[in-house]
């Protein structure tokens, strides 16, 4: 008995031993390799469900008129891997794409769906499932948004429309399955993992890799859309602006605007509403409007009537209608945060004092249709360095028209001008380029108290103005002379003869 005990001591000590030797390592590998590809699987469903849910709303979005006010990149490891998408009125949505996925180096990554949507002939968009439609039990295809008023599948009425379907994905023992009735049924797509479930050619499988979302491609976009890039190859286009109603940079012009041009009341003014105003009066003046570039929408104006933006001096940029043809008296009076002014092609006058005081105007564009400048119409734009043109077209510029812009230095006078009124460049200490295109030396107003000292004069004497005249009319503008019946009011070019040259205008 004692042998028989000890033999099996010595059998136990050398299976003992031989249990210590054995390398399990590979195993434990391919344990591990197994659970990281479960967790990427899972993970990736998802995404895939939620990728789902994220295109229906797109869809739905879509279909209800919504535009997108923003998108935001997510990064993951300093990757971008999705995009949250914000819209003016649905929620917000996330949504993954499949730039960035790669398959698995070493293996052959399973079979992934490509879930996508496609309009039908009927207008109503539709689930596909790696491009077929994707069908119910009864062979129909599966709506992926609600329409109103569309009729029920057995002919009766649904006066709510159908309700779209948000299909759902799942993961179950290695096979991709879909359901289109909230997981009540589920039916078999394919083999989640590789094809025959074998390791790679180098004995590991492609768990390191993920599959591209096989839903969104890619997102892009411009200044006015943004564009969803579906594997399958569809593209859904969103606008980023309301396509019914104007976005208001000031909150305080839409609330002007609404109060009184909302013929709906739903708190919105639409494009058709703007359209639809002949005059906005004198709504805006002395208000605190910092922007009003949406005005240009309002095209039943062709008048800025008096005193119609005078005072806002928050007001620092406005965009005309391109109707407009007239620019009141006083239109923009003291509107000193106004910076620029581009003024439309349809406009043929510009009224008295219609920009005076607008300190902090830099620059004006006046284009050729402008006929008639009002007196003191840029008077104390003491920032203004440069009038663009002054139109062919204009015959006259008015008395004190540029009085008091300090900064100007430049000026160009249309060849249409026959009259430059008093004291319309008085104050002018910077102005040392005149360009005189008139073949006619205009009217000029040159006053003096006696025959020394000038009192007032459309151009102000700088020792370093240059004023270029056409040569072929350099000696009619060197000899032009008139003197009233007082002797000292006269109309005469003789002052600044020093000051020409002649020039070849085009």
């Amino acid at each position: 008995m004692k042998r028989l005990f000890t033999l099996f001591a010595i059998a136990l000590a050398f299976v003992a031993s031989s249990c210590s030797k054995f390398d399990d390592s590979a195993i434990w590998d391919k344990i591990n390799d197994h659970e990281k590809r479960i967790v990427a699987l899972e993970e990736l469903c998802k995404q895939m469900n939620t990728n789902i849910s994220s295109l229906q709303s797109i869809v739905e979005a879509l279909q209800k008129n919504d535009y997108i006010t923003n998108v935001a990149p997510m990064r993951k490891d300093g990757e971008v891997v999705g995009y949250t998408i914000t819209f003016a009125h649905s929620d917000t949505i996330t949504i993954y794409h499949g730039e960035d996925g790669k398959d698995g180096a070493n293996g052959k990554d399973g079979y992934t769906p490509q879930i996508g949507v496609m309009k039908d002939t009927d207008g109503i968009y539709y689930w596909t499932v790696d491009g077929e439609w994707l069908l119910d039990g009864k062979g129909n295809k599966v709506q992926a948004n609600g329409v109103n008023g569309t009729n029920g599948s057995n002919g009766q009425d649904g006066s709510n429309g159908a309700d779209g379907i948000t299909p759902r994905l799942k993961i179950e023992n290695d096979y991709w399955y879909v359901s289109y009735d909230n997981g009540a049924t589920w039916t078999e797509l394919g083999k989640a993992t590789g094809e025959d479930g074998a390791d790679g050619s180098d004995g590991a499988d492609g768990s390191d890799g993920s599959d591209g979302d096989s839903i969104f491609s890619s997102v892009t976009q411009d200044d006015e859309y943004v564009y969803f890039n579906l594997a399958d190859g569809t593209m859904i286009t969103l606008p980023k602006h309301d396509k019914e109603n104007i976005q208001f940079e000031d909150l305080r012009v839409k609330a002007i605007c609404c109060k009184n041009w909302d013929t709906n009341n739903d708190g919105e003014l639409s494009y058709a509403e703007a359209a639809a105003v002949t005059t906005i009066g004198t709504k805006f003046k002395g208000s605190s409007i910092i922007a009003f570039t949406e005005l240009k929408y309002f095209t039943g104006i062709t008048e800025i009537l008096n005193g119609a933006f005078s005072g806002c001096t928050s007001l620092w940029k406005i965009v005309l209608p391109e109707t407009v043809i007239t620019i009141g008296i006083s239109a923009f009076l003291s509107c000193s945060s106004l910076t620029s002014a581009t003024i439309g092609n349809s406009v043929t006058s510009i009224g008295s004092t219609a920009f005076s005081d607008c300190s902090s105007l830099t620059s004006v564009t006046i284009p050729e249709s402008v006929t008639s400048i009002g007196g003191g119409a840029f008077r104390g734009c003491s920032s203004l360095t440069s009038v663009i043109i002054i139109p062919d077209g204009v015959a006259s510029i008015e008395g004190g028209a540029f009085r008091g812009c300090s900064s100007l230095t430049k000026v160009i006078i249309g060849k249409g001008v026959t009259t430059i009124g008093e004291e319309a460049f008085w104050g002018c200490g910077s102005l040392v380029e005149i360009y005189c295109k008139p073949l006619t030396p205009p009217a000029i107003h040159f006053w003096m108290s006696d025959y020394t000292t000038v009192v007032s004069a459309s151009f102000v004497v700088n020792s370093q103005m240059k004023i270029y005249v056409p040569r072929a009319s350099y000696d009619a503008y060197q000899s032009y002379s008139y003197v009233s019946n007082d002797n000292v009011s006269q109309n005469n070019w003789v002052r600044y003869e020093k000051f020409m040259e002649p020039y070849d205008f085009e």
